[in-house]
Formats: C-alpha cells, structure tokens, sequence
C-alpha cells in the first residue's frame, strides 16, 4: 500500500474517521492530535479559537517535507517545500477552524535534490533466488499508490520472508519497533531506505517487527539480505512495497516504472503477475 504520507479529515462532531492514507482528524475532543511518521517527525494539530498545525522534526537527516491542506480554499495555506536537517519545530499553517469538512496529507522523502534515474539500470527482484511472488499492485492496477507512487510496486510476501536489496547503495534511514498495522492508517510501517549511484531512494516498508536486518550507513550490494516481510503500518495483510523516487513533480516525489532481471529477461512488474528471480 502507499507509505509515508499522512491524510486526516474532519467529517462529523463524534470519532474519528479514516481515509487512504492515514487517519481523519475529527472535531478533536483532546487538546491535540499528534500524527509521527516513524521516529523520523510529527505534525500536531492544536484547535481551540482556531486550528494550528505544528511540525516537530526529530532527526538530522535531509528530509524534505511538504504539507496539502484540503479543500480547496485552504490550499493557499501551505507552506513552501521544506528542507529538513536538523531538530527543530515550527509552526506549518494557523487558520480559522473551518465551517465544513477539512483535512491534511504530508509527504516526506529522503534528500534535498531532484536526480536522474538511470532507466539503463537493471534491478534484482527483492526477493530470494529460485522464489517468485504474486505482484498485488503496479503502475496498472492501483488501488492505494496514488499521487507520486504511481510506479510503487507491491508483492505479496509472506510475514518473515526473506527481503533482499534491489539495487547496491547506502542505507540512510531505517525503522523497526512498530508491530501492528491497520487498513484506516495511524500504524507506522517499518522501513529500510536505501540511496543509490544516481542519487535516487530505494524504499521497502511494511517490513515484520524486528525485521530490519540493516543499519543506517551500511553499504549493501544487490541481492544482499536486508530484513524480512511484514504487516506493519497502512497494510490489510502481509506483502513488500518497493519503489525507486525521487524528489519532483506536484507530489514532493515520483516514483520510476524500473525494470528487473527475471528469469525470462528485462521485465516491468504487471500486477497479477509472478517473476521468477534467476
């Protein structure tokens, strides 16, 4: 499913609703609405005479973030892209508590440039050698990988199969205590980000409790064993979503339809397919 972005919604006085990514925020009986995404940041929201959205970044990696208010009206709201690296907190938009339904996204991606993938390159499917996995969802069948997830691609693993990197590069953020999941969102998804030659993010999220099996810095080659499948953060069941992106484009980021060795040559992923890794 679609990773790393945040959604709520006000819809009715009573509950709290969820909608495609994360949860809604409803008419909040608390004082505050607090939504992290792993322990990379959070946004709060405060409403009493009005609402006030806060952004608490806790790392010093490069992140680049962006806000999408909704409706509409509120689109003007939005902050300017920002560029992330080092702790701090600031305060994203302050507005009148709106008189119909309202709600937020946020988008987050590792770096601060845009970079040219290498279309040449060929990927090592992320999975054991001799193994094949039904792919769920590509490019030609989307259900939840919308804005720039367009090319994300899920297959459907197993809780506790082996995960294997798809490309070489440097691991530069990794996350792996959260142990539950959930179809309406606030679950966090464990992940392993991985950055590559041409500067573009390698991303495997949803990965089991404890089941990240590299750190942070660690260089890994292709087919290198780097923790195992799950179900954790916005996911109905157990599977692998990967993607290849960069920063760019309305969405903060886009994703690119990459190719992969199989056993019968050069492929992009179709979903309702299976591939046989050589």
């Amino acid at each position: 499913m679609a990773a790393f972005c945040k959604k709520r919604f006000r819809l009715l006085p009573l509950g709290v609703f969820l909608f495609l990514c994360h949860p809604l925020v409803g008419a909040l009986a608390d004082p505050a609405n607090v939504n992290c995404n792993a322990d990379l940041l959070c946004v709060t929201v405060f409403k009493e005479h009005e609402v006030k959205l806060v952004l608490e970044n806790k790392t010093d990696k490069p992140l680049s973030f962006a806000l999408f208010l909704q409706p509409d009206y509120l689109e003007g709201l939005n902050p300017e892209t920002l560029r992330l690296s080092q702790p701090m907190t600031t305060v994203l938009a302050l507005f009148p508590i709106p008189a119909g339904p309202w709600g937020y996204e946020y988008r987050i991606h590792y770096g601060h440039e845009r970079h040219e993938h290498d279309d040449d390159y060929l990927y090592t499917l992320p999975y054991a050698p001799g193994s094949t996995y039904p792919i769920t969802q590509s490019h030609e069948n989307i259900s939840t990988h919308h804005r720039g997830n367009l090319y994300a691609i899920d297959w459907g693993m197993p809780q506790g199969d082996a995960v294997h990197a798809a490309r070489d590069g440097v691991v530069v953020s990794t996350y792996r205590l959260s142990a539950k999941n959930s179809v309406t969102g606030e679950a966090t998804a464990n992940h392993i980000w991985i950055r590559h030659s041409d500067g573009t993010i390698g991303k495997y999220l949803h990965l089991d409790y404890a089941g990240v099996f590299v750190e942070e810095g660690q260089s890994v080659r292709a087919g290198t064993l780097i923790g195992v499948a799950g179900n954790t953060g916005y996911s109905s069941g157990s599977h692998l979503h990967f993607s290849v992106s960069t920063l760019g484009g309305e969405s903060l980021y886009e994703t690119f339809n990459v190719k992969f060795k199989t056993r019968s040559g050069p492929r992009r992923m179709v979903s309702g397919k299976e591939y046989l890794h050589p």
